[in-house]
């Protein structure tokens, strides 16, 4: 099975489309089209169905997808294990990362890693549904997730986690000369129409529960599909939304009121894995984070989600 091909089966099955992978690949139309033809032709089935414009993988496409990034994982591992002439290693570490968790610590030990192995390449892309982190994993989408813990994962038996440390959230009210601009709040006091993101998470339902039962029922002021949006809708009058600690000092300078929610529900969040199968430069990429957070990996609990 030619690698190219298994790139080019993949690139159509994240795109959609022969024209957009060719974009993201960097080749020509007719380049993924002939292919894919040699690739169904080596399987002897259809890999996609025609659809208008867009490609949807058959069921035997569906079934290639797991062991086709596994194929390319096994190269770049396999690539990333051989060092550079000055003893340097090389390769790629893939990372996927939940928005509500892809600051704090991270940053820092992404910038130590680049100091320490400026050969090997680091991807980060977002992750919002937290109940996908097996899947990302035994898919060889990535190497190491960035996530809530505990894992909110059907198989989070088989993970491995190290904590990075806690989050915590504010709740951020629209500018206003009614109250103060900063204080606390009771969750059962919590009355009112929030901007909200549809893509929820373990800690978000604890949020959830510790609402009163009126305020769960109410319906939010504004969905938004891209949650970093949420504190921008704030600002205008919208309604009020949930924003991580980080972008605390960001709301105020903007005139917002920031609450502090009591009790406080700090969620941990840290760096899952399948420890057995990483890749060198992934390998490299876990020591560091250990390293700078001051943990050891754990198996991964159980969700109590």
């Amino acid at each position: 099975m030619d690698p190219q091909h298994v790139r080019y089966f993949l690139a159509v099955v994240d795109h959609g489309s022969v024209n957009a992978a060719a974009g993201a690949v960097g080749v020509a139309q007719p380049t993924i089209s002939q292919g894919l033809r040699s690739l169904e032709r080596e399987l002897k089935t259809p890999l996609f169905y025609r659809i208008g414009r867009g490609m949807v993988p058959t069921s035997a496409g569906h079934a290639l997808v797991g062991p086709a990034r596994t194929i390319l994982r096994d190269m770049a591992t396999a690539a990333g294990s051989v060092p550079d002439a000055e003893g340097r290693l090389n390769g790629r570490v893939d990372i996927r990362a939940h928005p509500a968790v892809a600051s704090g610590a991270l940053p820092l030990i992404v910038a130590e890693f680049h100091r320490r192995h400026p050969q090997v390449r680091v991807t980060l892309a977002t992750m919002y549904d937290e109940s996908r982190v097996d899947e990302l994993l035994h898919n060889a989408v990535c190497e190491v997730v960035v996530a809530h813990l505990p894992v909110a994962c059907r198989a989070a038996e088989s993970l491995t986690t190290l904590a990075l440390g806690t989050q915590e959230y504010d709740l951020v009210l629209p500018p206003g000369e009614d109250s103060p601009q900063v204080g606390s709040l009771a969750w059962e006091d919590l009355d009112a129409a929030m901007i909200v993101v549809p893509q929820g998470t373990a800690h978000a339902q604890r949020m959830y529960e510790a609402m009163s039962p009126g305020q769960r029922a109410r319906r939010p002021a504004v969905v938004v599909q891209n949650r970093e949006a949420r504190l921008a809708f704030a600002l205008a009058g919208a309604g009020p939304t949930w924003v991580e600690r980080s972008l605390r000092d960001t709301a105020l300078q903007h005139g917002a009121r920031v609450r502090e929610m009591v009790p406080a529900l700090p969620a941990r969040y840290g760096l899952v894995y399948h420890d057995e199968s990483l890749s060198p430069p992934a390998r490299a990429f876990l020591n560091v984070a250990a390293e700078i957070a001051g943990t050891t990996p754990e198996p991964a609990p159980a969700s109590e989600a």
